[in-house]
């Protein structure tokens, strides 16, 4: 049984099934409680210094990594990779690095990074100029409805959207929902050890409901919400707009996803540890994030192209028998007849021999042709494929980015809104040039091929910092100005 997570005391709940599963959601009048409660705990918030919100952080961070040791989270381990089909030892580091992402100077770099005035400014009215300040205050009570693909993207602006003031009501996933519960769930036995520790687990609500929970379309059609901010694509995007354009209280409304990774490499850019990361990225969460590297371009000639994609299979082999996964007889199928397309395109196909590491790398010259496989195949789409990658081979960094440009046209990315990440590398009197014309793709990040999947503390998030969606300024002037100034 799923049920809601909620430490400020008894909340209504209303029993659902869900395709046989039986799930507990929060009750239209219990939401309606627990906002009207969250407004006078964010102004509690507001109240306690910063460095108190972030130890509570940092102790929860303790301990998740004391549960972890002691082996208390397997059976949360098993339900995630039943939930995502990702490889037990993906879901051990997986785990491993929400520590990380439960830091306090972490979340204070990101803070400082994102404000106008720095971190400070949530407690206080700093002064940016003269006699001008500002003070960042919570716009929630906020509503995260996250994607399943992984805990941490979670984890990530739940923890901000606390941080900042903000009365939180999360709703994972039901592949991830229990993992991120456990998560929360430390902050029951914290309640003890600080009055801020108290307040912010009465500040947060983890709540499953299903897509056409008649209690989800009421929170987000009549709610009063500040903030609700949604991870993923289509169908689900537009109907939570439309039902948000009904709702008096007129929540800020961001989209987190869905968007993809390009692995750009030049040549002698192409050394042993790119291909490595290559291939390491391509691994990981089976190229579910939006950062995983989807498509590779080649800017070179198509001989050197191949002798790079030789290095990448060889870590392939390597990396991926230490990630074994268990992909279906269907699946199998579609990726063995999209290998048979490829070759009568024109691509050259290296393959996997083990069906417990299926990988793929298919060379081509010029132009993609993974349009041509998803004609015949559809299930062979951006998410179908894993372990896959088609390397196009070009000759020019302008060719390299009308292929970046390209990719949200394509039937094989249909459902993607562009390119999140790109994985480049140039030789060094490439980069500048390379840098200046993939600026203007509307990728949101340009890192090294080798770590596409971290993020830095001070990242925006596709664009935007976090931290600015989940608060408003407020702005003083101490001192009047001048009428010769405005007359």
């Amino acid at each position: 049984m799923i049920e809601p997570l909620y430490f400020g005391g008894s909340v209504e709940s209303v029993e659902r099934d869900m395709g046989g599963e039986k799930v507990r959601e929060v009750s239209e009048a219990g939401l309606m409680q627990l906002l009207k409660e969250g407004k006078a705990l964010q102004a509690e918030m507001c109240d306690l210094p910063l460095d108190e919100r972030l130890q509570v952080i940092d102790w929860l961070g303790e301990v998740w990594k004391e549960r972890l040791h002691a082996g208390e989270l397997s059976e949360a381990k098993e339900e995630l990779r039943r939930g995502t089909g990702y490889p037990g030892k993906l879901i051990d580091l997986e785990f491993s690095l929400v520590p990380k992402v439960l830091d306090g100077k972490e979340i204070q770099r990101n803070l400082t990074a994102s404000l106008v005035g720095g971190a400070g400014a949530l407690e206080r009215f700093l002064t940016i100029e003269g006699g001008e300040a500002l003070r960042h205050m919570p716009a929630g009570p906020s509503l995260i409805i996250s994607s399943g693909n992984s805990v941490i993207p979670t984890l990530i602006p739940t923890t901000i959207s606390l941080v900042t003031g903000n009365f939180t009501v999360l709703k994972p996933s039901i592949s991830n929902f229990r993992a991120v519960a456990e998560v929360f769930s430390g902050l029951k036995e914290l309640t003890a050890r600080s009055p801020a520790a108290h307040l912010m687990a009465r500040s947060l609500c983890v709540s499953y409901y299903g897509h056409d929970s008649p209690g989800l379309t009421s929170a987000l059609s009549s709610s009063p919400f500040g903030v609700v901010n949604f991870w993923g694509g289509e169908p689900g995007r537009s109907s939570i707009a439309a039902k948000l354009a009904r709702n008096p209280a007129h929540p800020r409304f961001f989209v987190n996803g869905p968007l993809t990774g390009v692995a750009v490499v030049g040549a002698e850019g192409d050394d042993e540890a790119v291909a490595k990361g290559l291939a390491l990225n391509m691994l990981l969460y089976e190229q579910q994030l939006c950062s995983s590297p989807t498509m590779g371009i080649y800017i070179g000639r198509y001989e050197e192209a191949l002798r790079f994609a030789s290095k990448v299979r060889s870590h392939l082999e390597a990396i991926g028998t230490y990630y074994p996964v268990e992909p279906s007889d269907d699946a199998l199928f579609v990726t063995n007849s999209a290998r048979r397309v490829l070759s009568l395109k024109g691509s050259k196909v290296l393959q996997s021999e083990s069906t417990m590491n299926p990988w793929t790398l298919a060379i081509t010259k010029g132009h993609s042709n993974l349009d041509s496989v998803v004609a015949s195949f559809p299930s062979f789409n951006v998410h179908g494929r894993r372990r896959f990658l088609e390397l196009v081979a070009v000759d020019s960094i302008e060719e390299a980015v009308a292929a970046v440009v390209g990719i949200p046209s394509m039937a094989a990315f249909a459902g993607i809104d562009k390119v999140q990440t790109i994985g480049l590398s140039v030789p060094g009197d490439q980069r500048e040039q390379a840098l200046w014309a993939l600026a203007s793709t509307g990728a949101y990040r340009i890192v090294p091929v080798q770590d596409m999947f971290m993020r830095s503390a001070s990242e925006p998030y596709d664009g935007i910092t976090l931290a600015s969606l989940f608060t408003y300024a407020i702005y003083e002037r101490r001192s009047p100005l001048a009428l010769e100034d405005v007359l």
